[in-house]
């Protein structure tokens, strides 16, 4: 009787323990199964979208984009300045002469002494001495030299240049800061053994042709209007 009993025992431990060993080995064959499937699936490349050249935001435009390069105005490019009228409409006169001056001097390689009133087709006529010469540079309106003509240089104008402690240049903004307006001109001249710098301007307040006589040394001595 006790010996059936064990024996029953043991068959029961027996199908039981098959039966959980056969559960664990489907479980764990299901768990392979799924995680093969998984991983194939992660593994699969998805295929790439296909962009709208036309109104995809990110793809690059050729108008509008602010990604773009643009021609005027978009920062980080470098934008031409503005060509000057030859009629000096763009409102800066006397930028555009200043800028002829040093045209100028670097071309005869002197110190500039006169400048015309600037001509109908926009360019500058300017007087730079160089040592004994006088160099004439016509500067276009876009900032190149149209020609160079030499002469000789003025004993007056030399002595004149030899006290001069401030440049033509320097002159013709003392002048404008004074009065305003724009430059029509300015020269070298000398009164009674004294040098002084002449300026003349349009458009100020006081009307144009207003001269100003500036001294070799930076000192506004006189307005005439």
């Amino acid at each position: 009787m006790r010996t059936t009993l064990i024996s029953s025992w043991q068959g029961e431990s027996m199908t039981t323990s098959k039966t959980t060993a056969l559960s664990a080995s489907l479980a764990l064959a299901l768990a392979l199964s799924l995680g093969g499937c998984s991983s194939d699936a992660a593994e699969t490349p998805t295929p790439p979208a296909v962009q709208d050249s036309a109104g995809d935001d990110s793809a690059t435009q050729e108008t509008g984009d602010e990604s773009a390069t643009q021609e005027t105005g978009e920062a980080g490019t470098t934008v031409a300045p503005a060509e000057a009228t030859p009629d000096g409409s763009d409102g800066d006169v006397t930028g555009q002469a200043l800028q002829a001056v040093q045209v100028a001097e670097a071309e005869a390689g002197g110190t500039a002494y006169e400048i015309d009133d600037q001509q109908d087709d926009g360019s500058w006529e300017i007087d730079v001495a160089v040592d004994d010469r006088s160099v004439e540079v016509t500067v276009g309106h876009d900032g190149t030299v149209v020609e160079t003509e030499d002469d000789d240089l003025d004993d007056d104008d030399r002595a004149g240049l030899d006290a001069a402690t401030i440049t033509m240049s320097e002159a013709i903004e003392l002048a404008v800061a004074e009065v305003g307006g724009h430059l029509d001109d300015a020269e070298l001249e000398e009164d009674d053994g004294t040098h002084y710098w002449e300026v003349s301007l349009g458009g100020t307040d006081r009307g144009d042709d207003v001269e100003v006589k500036v001294s070799m040394t930076g000192e506004v001595l006189e307005i005439d209007d």
